[in-house]
């Protein structure tokens, strides 16, 4: 009976707990407020564990837990953005059935809504909850949500998700629910780079790709890791570069790590990237800026890179912000993108990477690539 009701119920130890984990959201400020709630004062010397200690031994119903919780809880996290381009238009008639069969399957366990959108597509939101057994327990069941955009162009479909497990599972489950109701496979295209097999060729589709956005041009490059064929997945073998603390002991490591991150401005001009791609290293991630041409000349910070770094595979990116044009120059805030912009500049990332891609492939296929000179 002892354990049951320690399932559903938080002792001062959870309680406790929570308050205590949170130092930047559970600040003393915010303590103080949830004892004067209850017509408690304390002393401004006493501190974040003391106060937190008071609390936990406090009686708490189930609203006071949960008001605890909710400003303990962090905002909402901005997952990295993916795509896939399906080798066909789907009617929106199709999808729309589709999500709907579903919602059917997935029952009450989550929150799906679905509508057409102005431009001929059509979005879904899916709301659901995770378990996170390595935080503590009265924050384990955490919130999510996945946006899906199905978005038609040229007689194909593409699908904009976040680049989260679930958001794939949800996408592969509608895609066998059209293919059953069209009685038919639908091909898939994705950016994805095993088919380069040299370094100098993975590199290269990051180099083009950060020089070929159409309406833009390059500013510099912010941030990017690389990795070599004989890095393992699962070590953590990486490390900040930065180009003001060059050190000779830093370049003798280039030897024998298997994966680096490098920051700072232009580093793909910079001495320490040249050195690693003669020892085999290929980019896996980068970050970048790129001004518009057209006015307003903003400037957009993008990022992009790969989930899997040794199959260059699970292609993901995202836009950072944007720094303002402002009388001639550039405010140094960056700030937060409009979701039409964002749209705009996901579709331009999309567009160019596929483009790249079938370009290196087609130069791989006939020995004809500019870095190495060989056949792929």
């Amino acid at each position: 009976m002892t354990d049951f009701l320690d399932h559903i119920s938080a002792s001062d130890n959870d309680i406790y707990d929570l308050l205590i984990s949170g130092k930047q959201r559970m600040t003393a400020a915010v303590l103080r407020e949830f004892i004067r709630d209850r017509g408690i004062f304390c002393s401004s010397e006493d501190s974040r564990d003391e106060l937190s200690d008071y609390i936990s031994m406090l009686p708490h119903g189930f609203h006071d837990v949960e008001a605890i919780i909710d400003k303990r809880e962090p905002g909402p996290r901005r997952e990295k953005t993916t795509s896939i381009r399906f080798d066909a238009e789907i009617p929106v008639e199709d999808i729309k059935a589709a999500v709907e069969s579903y919602m059917k399957g997935i029952g009450p366990k989550e929150s799906v809504t679905h509508r057409p959108k102005k431009d001929g597509g059509f979005a879904v939101k899916v709301e659901y909850d995770e378990f996170n057994h390595g935080k503590t327990k009265l924050l384990q069941r955490e919130k999510h949500e996945a946006k899906i955009d199905f978005i038609i162009e040229n007689g194909k479909t593409v699908v904009r998700l976040p680049a989260t497990d679930k958001a794939k599972r949800v996408v592969a489950a509608i895609k066998d629910c059209v293919e059953q109701r069209r009685k038919s496979v639908i091909k898939e295209e994705r950016v994805e780079l095993e088919g380069l097999t040299t370094p100098e060729l993975r590199s290269k589709f990051f180099t083009r790709l950060i020089s070929n956005l159409d309406g833009f041009k390059l500013r510099n490059v912010m941030n990017l890791k690389v990795s070599s064929h004989r890095s393992n997945d699962d070590e953590d073998a990486s490390f900040d570069l930065d180009e003001e603390a060059e050190s000779d002991a830093s370049m003798e490591m280039f030897a024998v790590v298997h994966s680096m991150a490098l920051s700072g401005q232009n580093l793909v001009q910079s001495a320490e990237y040249k050195e690693l791609t003669k020892r085999g290293f290929y980019i896996t991630s980068i970050s970048w800026r790129s001004e518009q041409v057209i006015n307003p000349p903003d400037i957009v910070q993008y990022e992009a890179g790969f989930e899997d770094k040794k199959k260059c595979s699970g292609f993901r990116y995202g836009i950072q912000g944007v720094f303002k044009a402002h009388k001639g120059s550039h405010r140094k805030t960056i700030t937060s993108v409009e979701a039409q912009d964002r749209a705009r500049y996901f579709s331009l990332l999309e567009t160019t990477a596929l483009r790249i891609l079938n370009e290196l492939l087609s130069e791989a296929g006939a020995g004809n690539h500019d870095l190495s000179g060989e056949a792929a």
